[in-house]
């Protein structure tokens, strides 16, 4: 369920995570059970793509696969509904990159996030 799950949401930019019908907690990507309380009764819910930066870094000595798209920065994005995810981000070069900037998801490639800056209000 979980790679096929998740491969399919990602191709439809229909973003959805699944929230464990006990504790509540938000799980991306998708698990077969909630690793917080063990429980199996998991619901999708969708998500709007939205959040802070959480963290951030910039590779400069990529695998071999990536060679060509360095240096890239990888980010971990704290999504408005609660839980964090990863992924690329783009315009790096900003001003407004900063630990708690506003991001949105712009594109999903190769199931990867790329997120990209914004006011806070897009979408």
């Amino acid at each position: 369920m979980c790679s096929s799950y998740f491969g399919k949401r990602l191709k439809t930019m229909n973003l959805k995570v699944l929230e464990c019908s006990s504790c509540k907690k938000l799980h991306a990507p998708p698990a077969y059970f909630c690793p917080s309380c063990r429980s199996e009764e998991l619901e999708e819910r969708e998500i709007s793509g939205r959040g802070v930066l959480y963290t951030y870094s910039t590779v400069h000595v990529p695998v071999p696969m990536l060679e060509k798209e360095a240096p890239y920065t990888l980010a971990i994005v704290e999504l408005a509904e609660g839980c964090r995810v990863t992924g690329r981000l783009i315009n790096t070069h900003s001003e407004k990159l900063a630990i708690g900037a506003p991001v949105e998801i712009k594109e999903i490639r190769d199931g990867v996030y790329f997120f990209d800056f914004c006011d806070g209000n897009s979408r």
